[in-house]
Parts: C-alpha cells; structure tokens; sequence
C-alpha cells in the first residue's frame, strides 16, 4: 500500500554537495517536484517544513551555524529503500502511481557507485530491494526466459492484494535470482558494510532462511522455534584516534545501528500450524480488521490509525523489545549515539498509517526513554517519504523516499552525514535533502519518564 504523504522539496545548501555531483539537480523535472511546487522554509539552516509535520517547538529552539565546508562530518553513511526491482515491464500500484521496475535496479547500481566514491563508511539499504510480482513474472509481462538472461539492466505498497502471505515464493518465482541482481549491483560499493532489512516484498519471494543467506542478517532463532532478523552494526568516527596498544576505539567515536524487524509478528513466511507469531498475527488481524481473511490486505473500512491492521504490516514481538532496550542502555553506558532502522515507520506522524508497524507505540515509548542517546530513525515502506520530529523526545523520524517510483533518469537515495551538533540528509533524486539538530541529546535522558503503568501497546491489540 503506498502512502501518500505530500512534503515540500528543498534544495540543500551547496555546503552540503559532494565534489562529484550535486542532490536534487533533476527536482524541478520530477513528479513530486510538480506535484509540491513551492517550498517553504522556516529557517535555512533548518531545512523545510513538511506538511506532515510535528514538532516546531523544537525545530525552533535554535539556529544553527553554518558548517565549514573544509570539516569532515564524524559519520556518513549511504541510505536506499524499496528499489523492489522486477524483471518486468513498467507498470502502475493499484491506485495508478507508475513504477519503473527496471530502472530501479540501474538506480541501485548509480547509488553504490556514488557511496564508494563518497568513502561513505557503511550503506544502510531500508528493504523490499524486490517486488512481489517476481513470483510469477508471466502474469506481469515478463518471461522466465527473460528473467534468467536480465541480470543488470539500464522500480511500496499496492499489489499486494494480488499477493499470497507464504512466503518462498516457487517453481515459477524468480525472486531469488532478482535478489542476486540487485545484490551484484550494490556490490558497487566496497567500502564498507551493507546493512539490509527486509520487508513484505522479500517475503513474498524468499524464506528467512534464504535471506539470512543472501542479506547476511544474522536471524535470531527464539525459543518459539522463529527465526527474527534484529542486529547491531557499529562504525567508527572518521576522526577515531584508535589506541595501538590496546587496538581499542573511544565508545564516543561509535556510532551504533540498531536494526528492528518489523515482520516479527505477521503472517508472511510463518508456519500456520506451528508459529506462535503466526497466530498472534491471525488474531490480531482478526480482531481489528473486519476484511480479515478474505481481503486481508485490504484496510477498506478501517479509520484512522486503525488502518495498520494489514498483512502487508506486521508487529514487534517482547523478545525483541527487550533487546530493544538492552541495547539502549548499553549505549547509553558506553557514550554511543544511536541510528534505529526498520522497514516500517514508527511514529505515527512519519507515514500514513496503512505503513505503520502494528504495535508502533512500544518502540516509541522505549525510544522516547533514551533521547540522550538516539540521533534518529530511518524507515522506507511508505514509498513517498515523511517526516516528524517527536515532540515528546526530540528524536527525528525520517520515512525515506523509495527508488521504485522515480522514472528514468531519476535515482533516488540519500547520504546522511552525521556532525556532532546536526545530521545533514543529502538527498538524490526524489529523496527529499533536509537538517536535523541534534539538540535532544544535551537535554538528558528520559529515565525519568513514568510509563510503568502504561501496558504495552502489544498486550491491548491482542485482546
């Protein structure tokens, strides 16, 4: 399901540009350019206001000094979401928004070439790097034949009506070979780690199994007998001074990914006789969504925020939340700062709420408690992007814009770079460039924060 999210589109100070080649050069010829003309500004060095946005209290706490454009930002990382390449035709989502199946994974390959000349030190791709439809490209106008002999060539939501929950795909997906085209182009960049997630597209195609194989996510295997994909990846400053006698890094030269799964609890790739989180899923879709089984992506009837209670969504389960948070306080411990990645958005305000994670307010409120030590959460999903600053915390939530929908020769993806003060979001093609302040972090933490009677997002949606 894409989410419609219309948001302003700046252009970001030419400080801010690689040497190479400059963000958001194609804007005024874009679809998301024509459709949002006029950009409006609540400061410069702030970046724009979007039109799904929160927290101006604290976008105007202060003014922030220009950059020197001599200093080095202490990370940068590359950012990509929803390529959801296809050896298909170009086509359109049930609601008529055209996507460039092909082209997606020629945009894939253009931004890993742009990650390694930037020396960026890791690439965080945000999921569904394949498309569902790749379970059976002949009904799509491809060709099995065709498909085997594509390889690399010159891409949210939507069908997913049209698609099966089970996961694996079969005899006539070429899901896995897809994925090994999109892999082959990101391997453009050597620099560093990729650091994937996955999402329903994925899942339509490959079983956890495969993509532990493919995408290198060292699943978790939880006491249910579940395979759940969350991780940690850490980088070093591009200052880090590492002791040679210990081979040891000042902790506040680190900066720390957390990685969720989003597809813990759902019904895509979980076995209906033995899962538990498949039947966890089964009743909450039934509890909330009265389409359920039927049309059970379908959010038709549904209001407001309710609208979540899709199959193409799914939810995070206690185990993880727990790590979740041990995590956190690790970092705290240890003076890291802290990146949340997901697939699907966390905050309400992100995103439209067909994208939301089910039970999104458990991460919240976990994040929420440790604003001292999260820079801020990336998510894709929701295929136009959004964005919100907690008010509550501070912490930016940034839904990124997905390479599927720009047409050729737009190349959509972003490069974060992360100063000690700001992180800067340069942005390619359709991915909107913008500033964020990292003011949260010098206001303390939020162990004060009193929600111990609060019950767990979770526990209410089961019932």
């Amino acid at each position: 399901m894409i989410c419609l999210l219309l948001i302003s589109l700046p252009t970001l100070a030419t400080a801010f540009a690689p040497t190479t080649t400059t963000p958001n050069t194609h804007m005024t010829n874009s679809p998301l350019a024509r459709r949002t003309s006029s950009i409006a500004y609540d400061d410069q060095s702030h970046g724009p206001k979007y039109s799904f946005y929160g927290g101006d209290a604290w976008r105007k706490r202060r003014n922030l000094a220009p950059l020197n454009k001599i200093t080095t930002p202490t990370f940068s990382f590359g950012i990509i979401t929803d390529i959801q390449y296809a050896p298909i035709p170009d086509g359109h989502s049930y609601n008529g928004t055209p996507r460039y199946y092909r082209h997606a994974i020629a945009a894939a390959e253009h931004a890993a070439r742009h990650f390694q000349r930037e020396g960026v030190q890791c690439v965080v791709n945000l999921g569904d790097s394949i498309d569902g439809k790749c379970v059976d490209v002949e009904r799509y106008g491809g060709s099995l034949i065709e498909a085997e002999e594509d390889g690399v060539v010159a891409g949210g939501e939507g069908e997913e009506k049209k698609l099966e929950c089970v996961g694996g795909g079969g005899d006539r997906c070429v899901g896995p070979k897809a994925l090994e085209d999109v892999l082959k182009a990101l391997s453009c960049y050597t620099n560093g780690r990729i650091i994937h997630t996955y999402g329903n597209h994925e899942l339509y195609n490959l079983s956890r199994k495969d993509l532990a194989k493919k995408l290198q996510i060292p699943f978790t295997l939880e006491p249910s007998g579940d395979l759940v994909g969350y991780y940690s990846h850490q980088i070093h400053s591009h200052n880090s001074s590492e002791n040679k006698d210990t081979k040891t890094v000042d902790p506040s030269n680190k900066l720390r990914f957390l990685v969720l799964d989003s597809y813990d609890i759902c019904l895509l790739d979980r076995c209906p006789q033995t899962s538990d989180k498949y039947r966890l899923a089964r009743d909450i879709l039934s509890r909330h969504n009265p389409n359920y089984p039927h049309e059970e992506n379908s959010p038709e009837g549904l209001q407001g925020l309710s609208k979540r209670f899709v199959a193409f969504n799914g939810g995070i389960d206690t185990p993880q939340l727990e790590w979740f948070e041990t995590s956190l306080q690790s970092a705290r411990k240890n003076n890291e700062r802290v990146i949340v990645v997901s697939h699907q958005p966390v905050h309400p305000e992100s995103s439209w709420p067909t994208c939301l994670m089910w039970n999104y307010s458990d991460v919240l409120s976990i994040m929420r408690r440790y604003r001292d030590v999260i820079i801020a959460s990336f998510s894709g999903h929701a295929h136009q992007g959004g964005y919100v600053r907690d008010e509550e915390s501070g912490i930016h939530f940034r839904t990124l814009e997905a390479v599927l929908e720009s047409p050729d020769p737009v190349k959509t993806y972003g490069i974060v770079d992360v100063w000690e003060d700001r992180v800067v979001v340069r942005g390619w093609g359709d991915c909107v460039s913008d500033v964020y302040d990292l003011d949260h972090l010098v206001f303390g933490d939020g162990e004060n924060v009193d929600d111990s009677s609060e019950e767990s997002e979770l526990g209410i949606i089961i019932g």
